[in-house]
């Protein structure tokens, strides 16, 4: 979420106080509200299978099997220049 966004907990009945305060800030639009999944109930918004990717990769590193920063860069650096030379 950007700096500029704001979060306001919903009861889903009574308007949270602050909300005339939060709506004077705005410009004058059309705007759109989204819920925000809760930090604190675990949900990371992420899929099962993306966590158990996440879970694995930490693996290889406590494992040793991490590519150096410098490394890994200059992979993708080669690869965006391949790109760009068949587009280009």
């Amino acid at each position: 979420m950007g700096d500029a966004a704001k979060v306001i907990d919903w009861n889903g009945i009574d308007v949270p106080a602050g909300v005339g305060e939060l709506f004077a800030e705005l410009p004058p639009g059309r705007y759109r509200l989204e819920a925000v999944p809760d930090d604190e109930g675990g949900g990371s918004g992420l899929t099962a299978e993306e966590e158990e990717g996440i879970r694995e990769g930490m693996r290889q590193l406590d494992a040793g099997e991490g590519v150096p920063l410098a490394v890994a860069d200059a992979r993708w650096q080669a690869t965006i220049d391949a790109a760009r030379k068949r587009t280009g």
